[in-house]
């Protein structure tokens, strides 16, 4: 299954680049889509063929690459850079991307439930405290959820003894029945249709209000009105039926995706001993003589930067948490940075952690001076200040 998707999504690819670049009349600018396939959700893979499939590049009438993604934490972090004109994805991708500049144009009809479902011995969110939870991959929309019902009690994946983040959401139900953990997600449908031949198995702990399922569609609030058409009219098409979700059909309302993006993992509003600057304020910083520090990636830095930046990649693989694990990251370059020299860390965003990390660990390490430009890139480019290339 896993192989022939990579094989009709490698196809998506190749027809979706234009046959010749040699033509009479001016070559119509390039539209870039990106269709996200949560890796947790084998449905996910369904949907993402299928509306990755359909005829945009002769909808639109001229140059189209499409690219499958099945990298949550990428697909998150292009949320924010705004690198591509259309997204087609679950609802916690729609969601962030309508938090930085993009707005609902389509998706397929219905609503889901999530539960936190715990062992028969549980009697409250509060008893998971110290126990061991099952939860699919870290940035699928599960988990997302997941840890978006936790943070709402006060509580992290850091506040239980483990958490095993697996590739498959049924194996949950499955580790809590056999005892392997005592905490998972699932839909509170397949909770329900669990329950009917596993009785006594499990307790709901934590239910989430009503979110939009299976798959939604958004566009740059700047994107020209001729692709805005096309797209419209890709999702009128009569070949555009989800597999398990029915057709995607125009749609508008955005409110559904406030509750998402407040489950999401956004950065506080705060960190002490450190102080948070405005992007206006962290380039008169600079022009004061603080080091304005990019801790993103080789890749983003290349694309587009401030000038005057540099680049000292933050390498995250802890938890994107308050009480995250700095011993699991790598920040070796800090080691190279003055201490004694005032220091503005930013990356892409307040749903970024990386700068928000740097900043802490920049401070546990002695810097005498550091200011977080918690908006990071996004700031830094509506209010138009200065960038390279």
């Amino acid at each position: 299954m896993r192989n022939s998707i990579k094989l009709v999504l490698a196809a998506v690819i190749a027809t979706a680049l234009p046959l010749s670049a040699a033509r009479a009349a001016p070559t119509p600018s390039m539209t870039r889509v990106m269709v996200v396939a949560d890796t947790s959700d084998e449905n996910s893979d369904l949907l993402t063929v299928a509306v990755a499939g359909t005829p945009l590049q002769r909808t639109l009438g001229g140059r189209v690459v499409v690219l499958p993604m099945r990298d949550m934490h990428d697909a998150m972090r292009a949320t924010r850079t705004g690198e591509y004109d259309v997204i087609v994805g679950p609802a916690h991708v729609a969601a962030s991307a309508l938090v930085y500049g993009y707005e609902l144009i389509g998706s397929t009809a219905g609503q889901a439930k999530f539960v936190l479902v715990g062992s028969p011995a549980l009697k409250s969110l509060a008893d998971l405290k110290g126990r061991r939870a099952y939860f699919p991959a870290q940035d699928s929309l599960r988990s997302y959820v997941a840890r978006g019902l936790l943070q709402q009690e006060g509580m992290t994946p850091r506040t239980l003894k483990q958490v095993t983040y697996g590739q498959t959401s049924g194996a949950g139900l499955i580790s809590v029945a056999g005892g392997g953990a005592e905490a998972t997600v699932a839909l509170e449908s397949e909770w329900k249709e669990w329950l009917q031949t596993h009785p006594k198995s499990g307790v709901v702990l934590a239910t989430s209000r009503d979110m939009p399922s299976g798959v939604s569609v958004v566009v740059k609030k700047d994107t020209p009105d001729n692709v805005r058409r096309a797209v419209l009219q890709w999702l009128a098409s009569p070949d555009n039926l989800v597999p398990n979700a029915g057709r995607v059909v125009s749609a508008s309302n955005a409110a559904p995706y406030e509750y998402v993006a407040s489950l999401g993992l956004f950065t506080p509003s705060d960190l002490n001993g450190v102080t948070r600057v405005s992007a206006k304020q962290a380039f008169e910083l600079s022009q004061k003589g603080a080091r304005l520090v990019d801790v993103r990636t080789d890749r983003e830095y290349a694309a587009k930067h401030a000038r005057g930046s540099i680049l000292v990649p933050y390498g995250e693989k802890s938890l994107k948490a308050l009480d995250f694990d700095s011993k699991l990251d790598s920040f070796g370059g800090l080691a190279k940075l003055d201490k004694s020299q005032p220091v503005v860390f930013f990356c892409n965003g307040a749903e970024c952690w990386k700068s928000y990390k740097a900043s802490k660990v920049a401070r546990e390490s002695g810097f005498t001076s550091v200011y977080w430009l918690r908006g990071g890139m996004p700031e830094w480019t509506t209010e138009q200040l200065p960038t390279n290339p």
